[in-house]
């Protein structure tokens, strides 16, 4: 008698773990498909010389937004007529082509140790 109540509680667990078990594999052995998707493209800091101040509305037509053209820019310069942002090389390219906008350059890290050498090799 002793036996069959071992026998049955062993039972009973089994029949309780086996669909937890089976429950872990298939979503263990589940394949995992992630959508495609393009990898986000660094912003770099580029230098953009203008006709006038209107910096946040000459960004805004190539950003699409007052607030993330308010957001890229990182520093207004006093003595020309530019700024300096932080855009993608494609919004870098769309910016060049706008029509208050004369010139567009990535700014450069010149190392001091280096000087002129890593300029003069880049």
């Amino acid at each position: 008698m002793a036996q069959d109540k071992y026998f049955s509680s062993i039972t009973l667990t089994f029949l309780f773990l086996i669909p937890h078990f089976l429950f872990i594999t298939a979503y263990d052995l589940e394949p995992i498909v992630d959508p495609i998707v393009d990898p986000p493209v660094a912003k770099t800091s580029y230098i953009v010389f203008t006709k006038n101040h209107d910096y946040v509305k000459i960004l805004t037509s190539v950003l699409g937004s007052e607030e993330a053209a308010k957001q890229a820019i990182l520093y207004n310069y006093h003595e020309i007529v530019g700024f300096s942002a932080l855009l993608t090389p494609e919004e870098a390219s769309r910016l060049s082509d706008q029509e208050d906008v004369l010139h567009v350059y990535e700014d450069k890290y010149l190392d001091s140790d280096k000087g002129l050498e890593v300029q003069i090799n880049n």
